[in-house]
Parts: structure tokens; C-alpha cells; sequence
């Protein structure tokens, strides 16, 4: 009995001890199982954070780069070299030291930019808009840009591409397109180091991560990294395809990033599930039960590295995510600097033009809701260049920092002032209260000039000129009232400067004629409508015709008779007083060459101080209408103004020495008028002096006028000069000359400035009253 019960206890136990077994066995291959898709789960999640980290930090590396190329092509090293490309600028004079300082900007750009002590930039090359190689970084190496003019790399800012070259490893290329007044002109070429970028990927891969990576592109494929297929013969295919594969896009570029990964089942042949399970079967129940507890543990252990690991890269991808906020916040800040100092002037701290008009452009909606006016001046500096020409830019940009602090402490907060430019400012005063009170403003920021500059312990004076103009009365937008009051201030100037002034319809009028006639005497110049008038010079003793000034004169079909006194001076501004000057000269002598044989008489052409500002090409004129002419040179008088010896230079000294060797006859026209420095008289190798005609209208009744007369003739004899007396109108005037012993005369009451042929009639007739 006690044996059964034996027998039982023990089958019992048998049983028990097999059903627990098979319990244990069921619950280890259980827990295996688990353990085995948990950790497949927290490797894919690992490895899924792993590309993740990797497409963000190279979609960050192309941004960083593609800010930098962003940069160079607006460097200002990059935009003064197709400035003076475009100025026409030689080699020689200013496109070869831009080109220079380009070179050297893309050089140190490759030099200074670096990632782990790699740089990142193998070669930078930029390309002209035609194909042309403009700067290389890399001497002698060729050309490999004939792919730059295709259609769609012209259309957009920056494309990047895959470059392959024989044998060699395909590179990545950035192409970005550079801008300049508005139309592209070139392309910015960077070669990228593939090896900075290798470094990106693989920054978490070793020989035992069992990985691989390439980047994909529609241009080509690039290798980066591979610790899977290490057999150089096999199926790379059919090996990859049993591997943990991604394939990720890489924002605001054309690259995919495919990765391949091993599982982890692969790794260790003791995490497979089978080979557990026939241990299990034909080991020993308690040795099994060891070594099982053994693998669960090692197991355990590998679960706890992987997930120590991923708790490691997750840290690294947030210290790398700092750093990118970190570096967004840069790029805000200088995003935010770059737009303060394109609305700002850099010197002056001041809104610039474009703030000014935008600032503007507000104080007018504002005044038009609430019906108020709007005082806009325009401030300029008076001769401003000559501190630039004299003193040097240091000098000017004092003057301007000092004008800019006056104002500002003269104005109120509601105002604003802005640099437009140069020596130029604009001040406009919302609220305008009457006429009265922009007065007041303008002569007090007038006064803001009165006290000295100071700079290098030395006092500079200056004067400035305003023109105003108000809302709604004299333009309705902002380029109304801006042309209205630099209008105002250009006819501030004309009346003498340190003035201020009111823009009123006739200062356009004006200002619109002076346009019109500009144009109108260019097409005078090239249509051959211009013509040489001339008034005979009498000699006093013997009433006879000895020679004549060659007058210029214009009639327009459109505007009648314009007279001289305008249209040389607009001639002197806008330079074509050169090639009235020359048409004169031409005209003058081979008129006078021909009248030579009727009787020898002197051609007087009056020349403008605007044309010894050239002096070589003035003398080439003269010269060149002597040569064509065959008029002898002592047959010719050159009459300059005194205002030309006030401002001359060693040049023209030389140039009027030269004139006279010639054998020409050098006169001083209008003399009293100008600066009247007896000094130049001695100074300047002048044959003779011309009294204004202003001198002579008062002489019948005026005794100074008379008393000035003499004293100029009893100077001139005193220096051996000849004397020609302007403006006699009456025989009285003849009489009272000569007998001053003044020897040359002309005037209306010979006769006035006559075309050609009348003045041909005038020879004969005084030749046959002489011959009579």
C-alpha cells in the first residue's frame, strides 16, 4: 500500500515535474520570443532615429552652405567687380583689383571653413552668365562648367547636382546663381569635399555596426559607407534585401539617404529562437535550465547596451538639436541685423532712402485720414566734394555724422529724417500747422550750419540748401512731393545757397524746359542746325573792319530763338560744350580763311572755362582747325573769362603759353565783371582787354562810369595791352573812346552779330568807302 502510494506520489511527481517542465520550456520560448520581437522593435526605433539624425544633419549642411554661397554672391568684393564690369572698366583702371579682391574672398572662404579639420569646399569657381571661367580657386585644372548653361540651372537660385569624371569618385556640386542691378550675371560653382560629408553620415558607424549607406540622386548615386557586403563576389542584391533597409528624404535637397542594417537576430546565432528551443529539448532539464537562464540574462544584457545606446544617441541628437536652435537663433539675429542695415545707413545710423520713403509713405496715409499737412525738405550740403577732394572721405563722413547729430537734436520725435544719399537728407514734419511755420523750421535748421565743423582740431564751414514742398498742395504721393522739393532745393542753390525754398508749378516749368532744350540741342548738334554769327571789330583810328568775334546762335523749330546766355551754360552741365566748342572753331576759321581775300582781318572766338578743364583736347581743336582751314595763326584771338583765371591750374597756364608761341593773339573778355585781379594781368600772357559793354550804357551821364573807363584803358597801356571796347552805340561813345586812345571798338552802332553773308556784304561796303 505504502509502495502504490509510493508509486503514485512519484508518477504524480513525474507528471507535475513534466507539466512544470513543459510549462518552464513553454514559458522560456515565451519570454524568448518576446525579448526577440522587443528588441527587433527597439532596434528598428533605433536605427529609424539614427537616419533621422543623419538626413537632418546634412539637410542643416546644405542649408549652412547654401547661406554661405548666398553671402559671397552678395560680398561686396563680388558686386564692385561686376559694378566696374559693367562701368567698362579696363584691367588696368579697377576691374583688375576687383577681380582681385574676388579671388581672394573665395579663397579664404575655402580656407576658413571647415568641419573637423576638413575643409568643405574643395574648389570654388565663378562663372560668367556666357560660360566663362571669371575666378578659380583651382589653377590649371580646366573647365568643367559646359553643363552651367543648361536651361534649368539658369532658372533657378541653387541647384545641386552629382558629378562624375572618368574614374574618379562622383562629387557633389552646389551651382548658385549670382544677381547684380536686378538680371543675373554669373554662376557660383562649389565642389564639395565628399569626404566632409562621409564624415556626416558615418559620425555613429564603426567596422562592427553591420551597415551600409548611399545617397541617391536622379544624377547619380553616391557611395558612403558599407561594413555589410565584404564580399567582393557576391549577389549584393540578394545579400542587402535580407537587411533592415530606409530610405529617407533630405529636405530642400535632391538626395535620398538608403540605408541598410543588419537585425540583431543575425548578429548573434544565440539569440535565434529555434536554436533555444532545441537545446531546451535535448539538453539536460536542469543544465538547460542553467544555460537558459544563462541567455536570458545575456539576452537582458544586450536588451540594456541597446537600449543604453539608444538613450546615447538620443542624447547626442538632443545636444544636436540645441546646437541647430542655437544656430537658428544666430540666423535670426543676423537675418534681423541684415534687415536694420538694408533699411539703415551704415555711416549715419539714419533710415536710408528706401526707409525714408517707406517712412514717407505712412505720415501721408496718416495726414490724409486726420486732413492734415505734411512738410517735406530736402536738405543738401553746399560744396560738400570739395571737403571729400581737399581733406579726404574721413573728413566728409565727420561732417556727415556732425550734420546728422545737429539735426536730430534740433527735431522732434514724431519727425523724420533720413539719408537719401551722398550729402543729402530728408526731413519731413507731420502736422503742419501754416506756411509761417515751415519757414520758422527751415531757417532753424539753416542756423544748425552757422557754427564750425570740427575736425582734427580745424573749423569747416558749411552752408546747406533746402527745398520744400507740402501735402496735399504739391503732390499727393511720395514721388510728388520728393521731386517738388529737390526742385525747390536746386533753385536754392541757383540763387546763391545757404537759402531755403518753396516749391511752387513754375520751378517745373522751368525745370522741364531745361530738359526739353537738352535734348533739343543734341539733335541741333547732330541735325547741323546750329549757326556762327559775327560782329565786326572796328578800328577806332581808321573806322575800318580789322576783324570779327564769331558769336554762336540758335533757332529752334520749336522754341524760336534760344539765347545764348541759356543754352552755354546747359551746354557746360551736361558736356557738350566740347563739341559746341569745337564746331565753332572749325565753322569760325574756315569762314575767316576765305574772307582773308577780300581783306586780312582776326577771327575772336570766345572759348568757355568747362573746355580747359581738358586742355590736351582743347589744343587738338585749335590745332586741327587751323590745319583744316589754312588760316594763319596770328589771324586768330582766343577770348577767355576771368573766371577761368580764378580757378586754373599750371595746365592751362602752360596751354595759353603754348597758344601764344603759336603766333594767336590771347584776349581778357568781359573784363570788371568777374574777379578783376590786376595780379592775372601779369600773370597771363594776354595781347588784349575787353570792356564790358556794361561799362559803356551809363558813360553820358554817369562820371564814375567814365572815371572807370579811362582807369581801365590807362591800365592796360600800362601793361602793353590792347584795348576793345563792347557795346558802343552811338557815334558819342566812338568819339569819347578814341579819344581815349582806345584802339578797337564794336557794338550796334557798326553793326549787330550777322549771319555770313551779310557780314561778307559789311566787308565789301567798308572796303569800297575805304577806297573811295
Amino acid at each position: 500500500m505504502k509502495k502504490l502510494k509510493r508509486k503514485l506520489s512519484s508518477s504524480r511527481l513525474i507528471i507535475i515535474a513534466a507539466v512544470l517542465l513543459a510549462a518552464y520550456l513553454v514559458s522560456i520560448l515565451a519570454v524568448t520570443n518576446v525579448g526577440q520581437t522587443r528588441l527587433k522593435e527597439s532596434q528598428q526605433r533605433e536605427l529609424n532615429l539614427k537616419v533621422q539624425s543623419y538626413t537632418s544633419m546634412l539637410e542643416y549642411f546644405f542649408n549652412v552652405t547654401n547661406d554661405e554661397l548666398t553671402n559671397l554672391s552678395s560680398d561686396k568684393s563680388m558686386l564692385t567687380y561686376f559694378a566696374n564690369l559693367a562701368s567698362g572698366m579696363s584691367m588696368q583702371y579697377g576691374l583688375g583689383a576687383s577681380l582681385f579682391n574676388l579671388n581672394r574672398e573665395l579663397n579664404r572662404l575655402i580656407y576658413n571653413t571647415e568641419i573637423n579639420q576638413q575643409s568643405v569646399y574643395q574648389r570654388l569657381v565663378l562663372v560668367g552668365y556666357d560660360g566663362t571661367v571669371i575666378a578659380d580657386t583651382a589653377k590649371n585644372q580646366g573647365t568643367r562648367f559646359d553643363r552651367v548653361n543648361m536651361p534649368h540651372i539658369r532658372e533657378q537660385s541653387l541647384t545641386i547636382r552629382v558629378v562624375k569624371e572618368d574614374d574618379k569618385y562622383p562629387y557633389i556640386q552646389l551651382v548658385k546663381r549670382v544677381g547684380f542691378a536686378g538680371k543675373p550675371v554669373a554662376f557660383l560653382v562649389a565642389d564639395l569635399n565628399r569626404e566632409v560629408i562621409v564624415s556626416q553620415l558615418t559620425a555613429q558607424e564603426h567596422v562592427d555596426s553591420r551597415s551600409r549607406m548611399d545617397l541617391i540622386t536622379a544624377d547619380g548615386d553616391i557611395f558612403i559607407w558599407d561594413s555589410l557586403t565584404t564580399e567582393p563576389q557576391s549577389d549584393e542584391k540578394n545579400e542587402l534585401a535580407n537587411n533592415i533597409f530606409f530610405e529617407m528624404e533630405i529636405e530642400n535637397t535632391p538626395f535620398k539617404l538608403r540605408s541598410w542594417f543588419e537585425p540583431v537576430n543575425e548578429k548573434d546565432i544565440f539569440t535565434s529562437g529555434w536554436f533555444i528551443a532545441g537545446l531546451s529539448f535535448l539538453a539536460v532539464p536542469v543544465v538547460f535550465g542553467l544555460f537558459y537562464t544563462f541567455m536570458i540574462n545575456n539576452a537582458n544584457v544586450i536588451l540594456r547596451t541597446k537600449f543604453e545606446e539608444s538613450h546615447k544617441q538620443r542624447r547626442i541628437l538632443s545636444t544636436q538639436n540645441q546646437l541647430l536652435i542655437e544656430e537658428v537663433e544666430k540666423r535670426k539675429a543676423s537675418e534681423q541685423e541684415l534687415a536694420y542695415q538694408a533699411s539703415h545707413d551704415a555711416l549715419t545710423g539714419l533710415p536710408n532712402r528706401n526707409c525714408g520713403n517707406d517712412r514717407l509713405e505712412q505720415e501721408l496715409v496718416r495726414a490724409k485720414r486726420s486732413n492734415t499737412n505734411v512738410l517735406v525738405m530736402f536738405i543738401d550740403l553746399d560744396n560738400f566734394k570739395q571737403i571729400n577732394d581737399t581733406l579726404g572721405h574721413s573728413a566728409g563722413d565727420q561732417v556727415l555724422m556732425q550734420s546728422t547729430a545737429r539735426l536730430l537734436d534740433s527735431i522732434r520725435d514724431t519727425d523724420v529724417l533720413a539719408r537719401l544719399g551722398g550729402d543729402e537728407f530728408l526731413l519731413v514734419i507731420p502736422e503742419l500747422n501754416n506756411l509761417d511755420s515751415a519757414t520758422y523750421l527751415a531757417a532753424r535748421v539753416l542756423s544748425l550750419f552757422d557754427d564750425p565743423f570740427i575736425w582734427k582740431n580745424q573749423e569747416l564751414f558749411i552752408s546747406t540748401s533746402i527745398g520744400m514742398s507740402v501735402y496735399p498742395q504739391d503732390g499727393n504721393n511720395v514721388q510728388q512731393l520728393l521731386a517738388s522739393a529737390d526742385t525747390a532745393m536746386y533753385r536754392a542753390k541757383q540763387d546763391g545757397r545757404n537759402a531755403f525754398s518753396f516749391y511752387n508749378a513754375a520751378m517745373s516749368a522751368d525745370l522741364q524746359r531745361t530738359l526739353d532744350l537738352d535734348g533739343r540741342l543734341r539733335q541741333a548738334l547732330a541735325r547741323d542746325e546750329l549757326e556762327i554769327y559775327y560782329q565786326p571789330i572796328i578800328e577806332l583810328a581808321s573806322n575800318q573792319i580789322i576783324g570779327a568775334e564769331a558769336l554762336m546762335r540758335w533757332h529752334d523749330t520749336e522754341f524760336g530763338f534760344i539765347s545764348p546766355d541759356e543754352f552755354i551754360p546747359l551746354a557746360e552741365k551736361n558736356g557738350l560744350i566740347h563739341l559746341l566748342g569745337e564746331f565753332a572753331i572749325n565753322k569760325a576759321c574756315m569762314q575767316a580763311a576765305e574772307w582773308q581775300k577780300i581783306r586780312p582781318l582776326h577771327i575772336a572766338i570766345n572759348f568757355s572755362s568747362v573746355q580747359f578743364r581738358h586742355c590736351d583736347k582743347l589744343f587738338e581743336q585749335i590745332n586741327a582747325g587751323l590745319m583744316q582751314s589754312g588760316l594763319p595763326a596770328h589771324k586768330l584771338d582766343i577770348e577767355i573769362t576771368e573766371s577761368l583765371l580764378f580757378n586754373h591750374n599750371d595746365e592751362v597756364v602752360s596751354l595759353l603759353n603754348k597758344l601764344q608761341a603759336m603766333g594767336m593773339q590771347l584776349s581778357i573778355d568781359d573784363f570788371g565783371t568777374g574777379y578783376s585781379a590786376l595780379s592775372y594781368l601779369q600773370k597771363f600772357p594776354f595781347d588784349k582787354l575787353k570792356i564790358d559793354r556794361a561799362f559803356l550804357q551809363n558813360m553820358h551821364e554817369s562820371d564814375s562810369d567814365r572815371e572807370l573807363v579811362n582807369a581801365i584803358i590807362a591800365m592796360a597801356k600800362a601793361l602793353n595791352l590792347k584795348v576793345v571796347a563792347e557795346g558802343i552805340e552811338d557815334q558819342w561813345h566812338a568819339d569819347y573812346l578814341r579819344s581815349m586812345h582806345c584802339e578797337y571798338g564794336q557794338g550796334y552802332f557798326y553793326s549787330k552779330p550777322v549771319p555770313a553773308k551779310e557780314f561778307e556784304a559789311l566787308l565789301h561796303q567798308y572796303k569800297e568807302d575805304w577806297c573811295r
